[in-house]
């Protein structure tokens, strides 16, 4: 026993002695000095000059390279070049980025990842274009630096419109980074394409860009963000630390106001909410900062919606939208993160033309290249309920569907429920196979909400590449895409309150439907939210061809009220 017990107490003392080694060697690896530099070549110099550090992320060459390993590795449209000629000088010898006058619907940026600890951070970078332009002149987009965590953007700054030519320009700035992670600096701009420039189109430079350690996270004392916004103790769908103005529907017939509770980023600022009245109604939020004088107001509008509401921004992908967050710039290229159709890639915001043929409905559609991966997608709050939703496609040759289930087009609704930004896919679509060239279809649908939450929408298909192109390597098009309110999905207290049941439930074939009057269809979808099987004037359906497992029963009485529930076929 005494043999076990000083084995027990050495083992102990080794794990410990191993334990405060490992805490020792990480606050040691984590230490940081004020003034630290944490970007690979901030001086965009070349390994032949002036940078301390080998991994530069440029090849010195004159342009960005494919083998780039670390540093400025993401990149479009960019020469990594020295001074002289019609580019001008350096700020800093002995190179900087040029970004193009044009090139690519993603635009022309370059972009460096970089692990940052929590704390305060200064940037700052020096810009300078070939020609003057004016930022407002057309429809591109500003120049953006922006710095982002994964899909977040986090912070974005304008950069300096030029008054003169070849003039560089300073801007700094103050990034405070709350807890370690992996950040993302960004400079971009959009000259458009070849027949389609933007008023963005002359050359624009940068050079000696800086991310300093400025000392430990703190908010600043004129902060008014919020860390969390909650709804009945849930955060509620779509919260962004400096949103101001939340639209949240609610389920048909409610009436108590629900609970909202804020919490500042900065604990010393305070909170101040006034309930709404009734509902519809409005909830607002007063953020004072802890400077005692600088407010924000986040204001959340509770309504109902109405039967047949749509919840897409720009469902017919026209111009003429009345909403101008459109989410499309116009200019003929897929949207660059705009709202509405937020991203997309390897297509265009396409008008009717001889080499399109005709938009579905005046006066754009979507047109996914022949080849390469396409996608353009939507991202909208959705309350519970049932929504319809449809849209009509196209294809300028015939396709066929014979390749692997993976690279058929498909029509996806997608939720991230934990907000990590991970999509998972819960109903999936694959879109009609074309019999004729030219010919617009019609494809339409149900989907089932059970809680408030975001819900995107994805058009995608592959071409493969011009060395190894697919069966889809023809374009695709897409035009009036709807998804519209369709009734609450009621919960099983309210069924039981108005006495609707299903029986026998589990079913092997006839179920039945009860306390409801007048049906006028009774739909079964799978779990993803596949319509399955549809009847009419009836309360009983057959489900023996069904597959086994859990299916949702949709019954509609024709007065806008949709009862669902689920049910086990055996």
């Amino acid at each position: 026993m005494i043999k076990k017990i000083t084995q027990n107490v050495t083992k102990l003392i080794w794990r410990n002695s191993l334990f405060a080694f490992a805490l020792l060697l990480s606050m040691t690896a984590n230490s940081q000095e004020v003034d630290d530099e944490y970007l690979l070549n901030p001086g965009i110099n070349s390994t032949l000059g002036t940078s301390t550090t080998p991994s530069t992320g440029v090849d010195g060459n004159g342009q960005m390279s494919a083998s780039n390993t670390a540093g400025w590795t993401e990149y479009n449209s960019v020469a990594y070049i020295d001074s002289g000629g019609t580019d001008g000088n350096c700020h800093s010898e002995d190179r900087m980025f040029r970004l193009y006058k044009k090139g690519g619907t993603s635009g022309q940026f370059v972009a460096q990842t970089v692990t940052l600890p929590a704390g305060n951070y200064n940037w700052s970078f020096w810009t300078k274009w070939g020609a003057v332009v004016d930022y407002n002149a057309g429809d591109a987009e500003k120049p953006e630096f922006t710095i982002s965590a994964g899909e977040t953007v986090l912070q974005t700054t304008i950069t300096t419109q030029p008054n003169a030519i070849e003039t560089w320009v300073e801007q700094t700035g103050v990034f405070n980074n709350q807890i370690a992670r992996d950040i993302t600096i960004k400079f971009y701009k959009y000259g458009g394409v070849t027949g389609n420039e933007s008023n963005l189109n002359q050359l624009m430079f940068v050079d000696d860009v800086s991310l300093k350690y400025a000392g430990p996270f703190t908010y600043p004392e004129d902060d008014t963000s919020l860390s969390d916004l909650t709804q009945d103790g849930a955060t509620i769908a779509g919260f962004t630390e400096s949103k101001t103005t939340y639209d949240i529907f609610l389920a048909g017939g409610t009436t108590v106001v629900p609970t909202i509770a804020a919490t500042p980023n900065n604990a010393n600022a305070t909170i101040a909410i006034t309930d709404a009245t009734s509902i519809p109604g409005t909830t607002t939020i007063i953020i004072t900062a802890e400077d005692g004088t600088t407010t924000n107001t986040v204001s959340i509008n509770f309504s109902i919606p109405a039967l047949g509401q749509e919840f897409l921004t720009n469902p017919n992908i026209n111009t003429t939208a009345t909403s101008t967050d459109t989410g499309v710039d116009g200019s003929g290229n897929m949207p660059a993160n705009l709202g509405g159709w937020g991203s997309g890639a390897n297509g265009s915001y396409a008008p009717t033309s001889a080499a399109n043929g005709d938009c579905h409905s005046e006066d754009r559609m979507f047109k996914f290249f022949a080849k390469n991966d396409a996608f353009v997608n939507q991202t909208v709050t959705l309350p519970a309920g049932t929504y319809d939703w449809s849209f009509w496609t196209r294809w300028a040759a015939l396709v066929t569907w014979a390749a692997d289930g993976d690279v058929k087009p498909k029509f996806t609704i997608m939720t991230d429920d934990d907000g990590d930004g991970s999509w998972t896919a819960v109903q999936t679509t694959i879109t009609t196979q074309p019999t004729a060239v030219n010919s617009w279809v019609q494809q339409t649908g149900t989907y089932s909400n059970d809680i408030s939450r975001q819900v995107r929408i994805k058009f995608s298909k592959s071409g493969g590449t011009t060395a190894e192109p697919t069966n889809l390597q023809e374009p695709m098009y897409i035009d009036d895409v709807s998804l519209k309110y369709n009734g609450a999905t009621l919960g099983v207290s309210d069924q039981d309150i108005m006495s609707f049941s299903i029986y026998p439930n589990p079913a092997t074939d006839l179920i039945s439907i009860s306390g409801v009057d007048n049906i006028k269809s009774i739909k079964v979808y799978s779990i993803l939210g596949s319509l399955e099987k549809e009847v009419f004037n009836t309360n009983q359906i057959d489900i023996s061809e069904l597959s086994s497992g859990i299916h949702l029963i949709k019954v509609d009485n024709g007065t806008g009220t949709a009862f669902t529930e689920k049910i086990i076929k055996q």
